[in-house]
């Protein structure tokens, strides 16, 4: 799942459970410590055009760090501003609002970030990351590993969507998607909801299913969703589809 990817879940296969008797129906609250965000890789680099070119799970920004807005591949825009030789400044908006603000600061060969997710509420979630340098250099430029990850966000709902689809909702994002058991493309409503944006899942067994996100109709990202035998216990594995780094979300019912 991606600080940047959102995520929209639904059941399938109605001959084995009808939604509104499926184990991952309710709501669950994230465990940082049963859960693995680490090992992601960030690319920092300058282009020939004078341009900062940012990857991450496969997916790139391109900006300049003089604190005007450019597009993001969801819909949305990002701006970066240098405040100090080792620190870059980041503000992110989706549907003209501003859903995440942050700072990023280089030492040696450690990057820190700093994020604050901006709920649609007024309040705000805080997340951070610490990556080691790969390759390249100086300062900011390079390839990373994240090492240290605190995920901005805490609990997820999910619930029917009649006999044959489920909504789910992350309260931090106000982000919701309602989808049907079809295989068509779904997209999201809410303030994180990007306009480029959509999700196809299919079923993969009785306790489990496969989210794809998509990005402008193109692929980006698979989340297998698995709940525990014991019905207390709801996992996100997933993983960019490029980029081929898993991370692990593990929620606990509640």
């Amino acid at each position: 799942m991606k600080t940047a990817t959102i995520l929209c879940v639904m059941g399938l296969a109605p001959a084995i459970l009808a939604a509104a008797d499926a184990p991952y129906i309710g709501k669950w609250k994230l465990n940082p410590a049963k859960s693995q965000f680490t090992g992601e890789t960030l690319s920092i680099e300058k282009t020939s055009s004078g341009m900062i070119r940012q990857t991450s799970e496969g997916q790139s920004v391109m900006f300049k760090l003089d604190g005007k807005e450019y597009p993001t591949p969801e819909g949305g825009t990002i701006a970066v501003k240098e405040i100090a030789a080792d620190t870059w400044e980041t503000t992110s908006r989706l549907n003209g609002k501003v859903i995440l603000t942050g700072k990023m600061s280089v030492k040696g060969d450690t990057l820190s970030g700093e994020m604050v997710v901006h709920k649609p509420d007024g309040g705000t979630v805080p997340g951070s990351s610490t990556s080691t340098r790969v390759s390249g250099g100086p300062g900011f430029f390079g390839q990373w590993k994240n090492t240290q990850v605190k995920a901005p966000f805490t609990s997820v709902e999910i619930t029917a969507n009649g006999a044959d689809g489920v909504t789910i909702n992350y309260p931090e994002f106000g982000f919701t998607c309602s989808a049907k058991f079809d295989g068509k493309d779904y997209p999201a409503g809410g303030q994180f909801a990007g306009t480029k944006d959509t999700f196809v899942v299919k079923s993969t067994g009785p306790r489990s299913f496969e989210m794809t996100s998509k990005v402008d109709g193109k692929a980006v990202y698979v989340d297998t969703f698995s709940v525990s035998a014991d019905g207390k216990t709801l996992t996100d594995d997933g993983t960019p589809i490029t980029a081929r780094e898993p991370i692990k979300a593990v929620f606990d019912r509640q």
